[in-house]
């Protein structure tokens, strides 16, 4: 009998199971200067327990569901990975579908925006061949691409993967629920004998773990134990789809109409933090801003005035928002929506305490949306949709 490997994970220095500064993993300058571009303050546990690992070159298999930050925790290592002087694909990552291999190879460009000449390209039935054949021949170094599409590529020999260093397969037990056994089969075989397996799954059922004792070598489990989350009973959660330039317009009207006293509003960049605090202090209303990027006694004096009601709005982001503590908030708005579906229940945990119903809303522009739906599975929760009073 198999005696399991022990489950990695992080903890930092404050002793959060998982949360580490980005800083603090050996990434190169380009990607750090990415993730804060991003906005990513520090990692989530997936990340802190998968990127060290598939940055030294072992095979792993994470268990973690959607909305944990795991695309990052693969992304990030790929992109280490890749040499762009060598003009072919280095790193495949394989998704069920083409929903995902979009987000997925936008994730890849937005976190390769720094590394120069580093080329990707996303490859999904429906979509045309053209477009995917000028691509792979101009030398594409990340492939995100569905199994039925790929191993069509591979027979018309306009995909090789003969310079293969790393694969990932994304969603791994949805791959094999919809029937894509034979083609991943394919693919793993296609690529060379020595190159790095990383699988990822919500679910480790006996066909993961066939495919895995096939492919890996010597693989390290990460497991992140799944939390049962839903929203809090409280809190009335609604969404708002706007454009993304007429965001600070939809806000403005929300805050007349419900009129509002005390509320906290959530942004993914101290860039973000910074513009839309300025901008709502020239509209008139009292706002203060909260981020990782300010010293701890300025955070300090900032939650202090907002507690004492001296200011109606906190302009923050999800780092510096574990330390809101305030009973009774009005109004919680995602202004962007986070990465991570735990940081949208924390955020909106934030209001609809001590016996009060409280009031979350989410303004979403564009794929936004496939992210909300991804929040709604994970919260067991239905965010209601409205029209901009």
């Amino acid at each position: 009998m198999k005696h399991k490997p022990p489950a990695h994970e992080a903890v930092d220095p404050q002793g959060r199971p998982g949360h580490v500064p980005f800083g603090s993993l050996g990434l190169s300058p380009e990607v750090l200067k990415a993730v804060e571009k991003l906005g990513f303050e520090e990692t989530s546990p997936i990340q802190s327990a998968a990127i060290p690992l598939i940055m030294e070159g072992h095979d792993v298999v994470g268990q973690s569901e959607t909305g944990s930050g795991k695309t990052a925790a693969f992304c990030i290592p790929a992109i280490e990975r890749v040499d762009p002087s060598i003009h072919a694909p280095q790193i495949v990552i394989l998704v069920p579908t083409r929903e995902l291999a979009t987000q997925v190879a936008d994730e890849v460009h937005k976190l390769a925006a720094f590394k120069r000449g580093l080329r990707s390209v996303p490859i999904y039935g429906g979509a045309s061949y053209e477009r995917q054949f000028a691509e792979l021949k101009r030398g594409a170094h990340i492939v995100v691409g569905t199994p039925g599409r790929l191993v069509d590529h591979l027979a018309r020999k306009t995909l090789d993967l003969g310079r293969v260093t790393m694969l990932i397969l994304d969603e791994a037990d949805r791959m094999l629920d919809m029937g894509f056994h034979e083609d991943i089969e394919k693919i793993l075989a296609a690529a060379p004998a020595s190159r790095q397996t990383v699988f990822f799954s919500a679910t480790i059922p006996p066909s993961i773990q066939a495919l895995v004792r096939g492919h890996a070598k010597d693989p390290k489990t990460v497991r992140i134990a799944q939390r049962v989350v839903t929203g809090p009973p409280l809190v009335d959660q609604i969404y708002y789809e706007v454009r993304h330039h007429a965001k600070f317009d939809a806000l403005s009207r929300l805050i007349d109409f419900y009129d509002v006293r005390s509320g906290v509003i959530f942004c993914k960049t101290q860039q973000m933090v910074e513009e839309l605090a300025d901008k709502l202090v020239a509209r008139g209303c009292s706002a203060e801003r909260l981020h990782g990027g300010m010293p701890q006694a300025q955070r300090t004096r900032v939650m202090s005035k907002f507690k004492a009601g001296a200011v109606e709005f906190l302009v923050a982001t999800d780092v510096a928002a574990r330390g809101i503590d305030v009973n009774d908030l009005e109004l919680v708005v995602n202004y962007d929506l986070p990465y991570d579906a735990e940081d949208y229940v924390h955020r909106i945990g934030r209001t609809g305490r001590a016996g009060r119903k409280g009031r979350a809303v989410t303004l979403v522009s564009g794929a936004g949306i496939y992210k909300l739906q991804s929040i709604e599975r994970f919260t067991k929760t239905r965010i209601r949709r409205e029209h901009v009073p």
